[in-house]
């Protein structure tokens, strides 16, 4: 029997491939032209983390949004992107798909994809019914013949604010700023227009539904726009994002608004590249964890400084400054447990500051990356919790990491 088959299914598959009927004209050139249309890529992130005098239980490092594993291993990224980019024709349209899978997967779900939970800080502390697998980006994208050409997507994209990705490779650090982890959302999902001015200025506009939401938690939306400006042949880029509308449940009239400026600076060094980012936002009257309803206006505002300079073709070194100031807890109340712990009532006002080390090698084994990474975080409350669990928190945490990225 097993022979038989083993001759029956070649010499069918041989029929089918060489007939002139269905298999041949419609499933085999369809297939083709995907394969030859759509680029495949992804990469593989995992890491070793251990984090000194305080993390919180069950081994969670403090006041960490993504990369918070107190003490062990993880793995905090495998992704597979499909994409067709758009062409140089006068009419073009394509799509991307990113799917994303591990610990990281599982902190920036968007509301109404794998998860029900309305609440964005629940979803954030991964309090709410999450995975572990994330539809990350899936968009489909085309160009109209205006102009130079203007460009559209239309689904769900990353966020433009901020000078850190989601995507490991395009970070030259492990661990996130407080900035990305708290200040901005992760990604948006509606319409949005890009249109490239000329070698200097290009531009972005969009309406989505809100903050990390595939689904709106209200019936009005949000707008967001960002310009950048590109001056000394790309050394210097300087792009100013603007994100504004109502995020609160069930809530159209409480408006939350950011306004996030980069600057990139090549200096004379070749070797050497450095970033600024500045941040601050507003939110109308809104309800923290603890359940304290803020009157008026709340507001939070944060600034990193970071180097990159690349000591030999195979070692790169960067440094990175950052400090986050949540005066009315708005956006890191639970920080200190990154969980279901909320800070204590009693705790208002909280400012972080992190200093940050990182070295990796490059080019040594082909797409493989891997870093070493060095963190002190302080901040002015004992909101690091302190192990054994129940003692008092702590005021500043030290942790040491090591990753490895491997791109293909």
């Amino acid at each position: 029997m097993r022979a038989s088959f083993s001759i029956a299914l070649p010499a069918l598959a041989a029929v089918l491939i060489a007939a002139p009927g269905f298999a041949a004209e419609k499933i085999a050139p369809k297939t083709l032209e995907f394969l030859q249309d759509t680029t495949i890529s992804g990469h593989l992130q995992s890491s070793y983390q251990h984090t000194f005098e305080a993390h919180d239980s069950p081994g969670q490092a403090g006041a960490r949004q993504l990369n918070n594993t107190g003490d062990g291993f993880s793995l905090n990224q495998a992704k597979i992107r499909l994409e067709h980019p758009l062409n140089d024709n006068e009419f073009a349209a394509g799509y991307r798909v990113d799917f994303l899978a591990g610990q990281d997967a599982e902190r920036i779900h968007s509301y109404g994809l794998f998860s029900s939970n309305a609440n964005e800080l629940s979803r954030r502390q991964g309090t709410g019914s999450n995975g572990a697998i994330d539809l990350e980006q899936a968009y489909v994208t085309f160009r109209l013949p205006v102009g130079a050409g203007l460009d559209v997507k239309f689904g769900k994209f990353v966020s433009l604010a901020g000078a850190e990705t989601l995507d490991a490779p395009g970070n030259w650090f492990f661990s996130r700023s407080y900035i990305f982890g708290f200040g901005e959302p992760f990604t948006l999902t509606g319409a949005l227009l890009s249109y490239q001015w000329n070698d200097v200025l290009d531009t972005q506009f969009g309406v989505v539904n809100g903050w990390d939401a595939v689904q709106d938690n209200n019936s009005s939306k949000t707008v967001v726009g960002r310009a950048n400006v590109t001056l000394f042949e790309g050394k210097l880029k300087n792009a100013v994002t603007v994100i504004g509308g109502p995020e609160q449940t069930g809530n159209n009239v409480n408006y939350r608004w950011i306004v996030d400026d980069v600057l990139t600076w090549q200096p004379p060094m070749e070797n050497l590249l450095l970033t600024l980012n500045g941040l601050y936002g507003s939110e109308d009257g809104m309800v923290d964890s603890t359940g304290v309803y803020h009157t008026g206006n709340v507001a939070w505002w944060g600034a990193l400084a970071s180097a990159r300079y690349q000591w030999t073709p195979f070692v790169t070194m960067a440094l990175r400054y950052e400090y986050f100031s949540d005066p009315d807890n708005a956006r890191t109340d639970g920080a200190g447990g990154i969980g279901p712990v909320p800070l204590s009532p009693m705790v208002q006002g909280v400012n972080y500051q992190a200093v940050t080390w990182s070295v990796w090698l490059e080019r040594l084994m082909p797409n493989l990356t891997p870093r070493v990474e060095v963190r002190w975080d302080r901040a002015n409350n004992p909101v690091f919790q302190a192990q054994p669990s129940g003692s008092d928190g702590t005021r500043s945490q030290v942790s040491v990491s090591f990753d490895m990225v491997y791109v293909f």
